[in-house]
């Protein structure tokens, strides 16, 4: 694609409040405040300066002159891979954390992750030297060109798809490791059990009562809320495209939280040092929980993934689409077809997830007992064919899980944007960084297309039906 169609249009640089005040007070006076909208526009703290926050448009008269200077070069990227050969060959955790920064700072994105994959590194390194081998292959990724669209892990992902295809079990990574106090997760619901079973290991660095994990302050603060996956970090290739079941983890700021300056050269170790991470605890601690959830999976025999919280979120997004499908018939059927109602309640897809929840339930309680069999019942050597079968089980078991996301992705992916092929997952079609669930089919209810919306919910309902197949019996 030639430059000129790919280059953005619209020049965006963060500023200092010193340099935004001029342009604000030229607004004052003109158009609606701010005040007037809904409480996502409130709480600007410039009255005093006076700035009194309404939106334009500027008068005619004020205009600014700006000259945007961009050298645009070719340049190679380099990822810095490293692997710790598993047992298990055809089983493999991908770990990953960007260390491009957007500016020259970049103290909290990424380098508070790139501190804690370093770490991680060395912890592994040193069991390594103690004689330990994991039963399943590492893979450690330094991704460049995260901060210029995804690069490094997006064309790392595409050269490799067939080997991750074949024997990639889950993505995770860690992108800013901490910029304040305040658990945060995004995660495909496979990996919730996980996750959340980790947090409850390690001790958090808020220990107003004593004793108490990170689980226990997450729980606390937000209920112990896991996000949707979306976009903006290295887990998109993985999860929108390959199908690879991924999670994202790290700390983030509190409503009582020093101002981060994200992406600007403020996001510098200073601030780490006096706001961020004041004694480097969350570092630490985002640290021993990332390698934690690294060892669980790739040390248990069966795989610690739970299909049935796939299940029940499929089940909570569609209701989600449910209240859109039925405020579209309730406010303006004159946009869909022929001014017909759309069957808010999706009654093949209904179906679809109710199988693949029986489906899954039948799964994890077979994983399950599998799980506890090899904790409880070790086998003498020389019943080595009750070895093959309980391994030829174990590979069973555990291949399910590891093809249930690729389950869900379309091949032509959604429309006007193909690359994303994940039926469940991708990020918002025009908010980027937040996730969308049911894509295609929100999308299309969006846009008030009854040909499309039925569409959708045909392609997913096949894709629920074949995920719930393939955890079946063979």
């Amino acid at each position: 694609m030639p430059a000129e169609h790919a280059i953005p249009s619209i020049p965006s640089i963060p500023i200092s409040y010193l340099d935004a005040l001029p342009l604000l007070q030229a607004l004052n006076g003109h158009g609606p405040k701010a005040s007037s909208f809904n409480k996502y526009w409130q709480g600007g703290g410039l009255g005093y300066k006076n700035v009194s926050y309404n939106i334009g448009p500027s008068p005619d008269s004020v205009q600014i002159n700006l000259v945007n200077q961009q050298e645009y070069v070719t340049t190679p990227m380099w990822n810095v891979i490293g692997i710790i050969n598993g047992t298990i060959s055809d089983q493999v955790v991908v770990v990953g954390n960007h260390r491009d920064a957007w500016i020259a700072g970049g103290a909290g994105d990424p380098n508070s992750g790139s501190a804690a994959l370093n770490e991680v590194i060395r912890s592994f390194g040193a069991a390594l030297k103690k004689g330990w081998k994991p039963l399943r292959t590492i893979v450690f990724a330094s991704w460049d060109g995260e901060e210029y669209g995804l690069i490094g892990s997006t064309e790392w992902v595409e050269e490799y798809l067939p080997w991750l295809n074949a024997s990639a079990v889950a993505y995770l990574n860690v992108d800013v490791g901490t910029d304040g106090p305040q658990f945060e997760v995004r995660s495909a619901p496979l990996l919730n059990k996980a996750v959340t079973d980790v947090t409850g290991l390690v001790l958090s660095p808020n220990q107003t009562v004593v004793g108490q994990t990170v689980k226990d302050v997450w729980q606390a603060v937000s209920g112990g809320r896991i996000a949707v996956m979306g976009s903006g970090s290295d887990f998109t290739a993985f999860q929108d495209f390959a199908g690879v079941t991924s999670a994202d983890i790290g700390f983030g700021p509190s409503k009582s939280s020093a101002v981060y300056h994200y992406h600007s050269n403020y996001d510098s170790f200073s601030w780490m040092e006096k706001y961020g991470d004041p004694g480097w605890h969350y570092h630490a601690t985002v640290t021993k929980l990332w390698a934690l959830l690294i060892a669980k999976i790739s040390e248990s025999p069966v795989l610690p993934f739970n299909a049935t919280d796939y299940a029940n979120a499929l089940q909570t997004y569609l209701l989600s689409a449910r209240k859109k499908a039925e405020k579209l018939n309730n406010s303006t059927t004159a946009n869909l077809s022929g001014g017909q109602l759309i069957n808010a309640t999706f009654p093949s897809l209904t179906i679809a997830i109710e199988h693949l929840k029986a489906s899954s339930q039948a799964h994890d309680a077979e994983a399950l007992a599998l799980a506890l069999d090899v904790a409880t019942r070790p086998i003498p050597w020389w019943k080595f064919w009750e070895w093959l079968r309980r391994n030829a089980k174990l590979t069973e078991i555990n291949t399910k899980y590891k093809n249930l996301e690729r389950a869900l992705l379309y091949e032509d992916g959604l429309d006007g944007r193909p690359w994303f092929k994940h039926v469940v997952f991708a990020p918002g079609l025009w908010t980027g960084y937040s996730g969308a669930t049911f894509p295609g089919l929100v999308e299309a209810l969006d846009a008030g297309n009854l040909t499309n919306i039925y569409r959708w919910e045909g392609i997913i309902t096949g894709l629920v039906h074949k995920a719930a197949s393939s955890l079946g019996p063979k």
